[in-house]
């Protein structure tokens, strides 16, 4: 009876911190609802809350590799992803862990699920998985044998080798990915088969977010970001003010109904109050401007949470943010 009471014990006690101890750089972050929702970062640590980030539990996968995007389709499933091809999954809210295989040992830098069962991951060198099954099986999918690379790269680059940065389901079926020299790739059997979605841009691109079938957004290098609004048969380059005329990198972009939110680095944050349409540079606090984020999660409402260095974690309420610590 002592031994299950001790295991109970250490079941109950989860190591608690408030968000003035968050300190760990944040690569991603994912919300279910206005208060619930999960961050992961350095130190293999995945960090949950359920009082919209005043506090976090620090949830483990137990694992020692630093974890780059979180996926959660549903309050219970959830899914990490990090270094050496590691993918976790957990069904109960990220109590308990499970380490999937991936079958492949580079690096995945992001996932993303349209629901329980299908999803994708992309990482270095041309990675790209594709599951029905929850992850219990990972499929590796061949990027299309025509794919093509700009001109002065396209000799010294295998096609095939191009990391891929960002993932996202606009449907079940449309799941479009971005990555290296600005490539988009489509597929619209839910990650199957993909082809190229034609793109004059070659700056690499960081991530990729559709709020439907038809509409989304891309960002990368050089202050980039692209709009469609026929599911990436076309991209469009979008003018946006940039922090004293700097070409920073965007890393993360969402649009959730009249609300958007596009982050980078140097404190570069941009909205939206358009659907997108629009984008105009936020104002943020001068000691902020040191400051990099990665990680946008918006609600369907527009609210929703930004992540970055050193633990920094902003609550968005629709066009307003307000950081839950004082001292990034």
């Amino acid at each position: 009876m002592a031994a299950l009471a001790l295991v109970a014990s250490r079941v109950a006690v989860a190591q608690q911190i408030t968000s003035s101890q968050l300190r760990q750089n944040l690569f991603a972050t994912c919300f279910v609802d206005a208060n619930e929702g999960w961050a992961v970062g350095d130190l293999n640590r995945i960090f949950h809350t359920l009082d919209a980030g005043k506090t976090w539990e620090i949830q483990t996968a137990d694992s020692k590799r630093q974890f780059a995007s979180v996926a959660c389709p549903t309050k219970t499933d959830l899914w990490v992803v990090g270094q050496a091809g590691e993918i976790a999954h957990s069904s109960d809210g990220g109590k308990t862990w499970k380490k999937q295989e991936s079958g492949v040992t580079r690096q995945l830098l992001n996932i993303s699920f349209a629901n329980t069962q299908r999803g994708v991951a992309v990482g270095d060198f041309g990675v790209l998985l594709h599951t029905e099954n929850g992850g219990d099986t990972w499929t590796k999918v061949p990027l299309p044998a025509d794919m093509k690379l700009p001109e002065d790269v396209a000799e010294v680059v295998d096609p095939g080798d191009v990391v891929l940065y960002g993932s996202t389901f606009g449907s079940p079926d449309v799941v479009r990915v971005a990555g290296e020299f600005g490539i988009i790739l489509g597929s619209d059997d839910g990650g199957q088969t993909w082809h190229q979605q034609p793109n004059s841009i070659e700056s690499t691109l960081f991530s990729i977010s559709f709020a439907d079938a038809q509409r989304g957004w891309a960002v990368g290098m050089d202050s980039t970001l692209l709009a469609t609004s026929d599911g990436g048969t076309s991209w469009q380059k979008q003018t946006i003010e940039t922090p004293k005329g700097f070409m920073l990198p965007l890393y993360d972009v969402q649009v959730k109904g009249e609300y958007g939110w596009a982050v980078g680095n140097s404190g570069f944050l941009l909205e939206s109050k358009d659907s997108g349409k629009t984008w105009k540079l936020a104002d943020v606090p001068v000691k902020m401007a040191s400051s990099w984020f990665r990680g946008v999660s918006l609600l369907p409402d527009g609210r929703g949470f930004l992540v970055g260095s050193r633990g920094l974690v902003l609550a968005t309420d629709r066009d307003s943010f307000t950081p839950l610590k004082q001292n990034f």
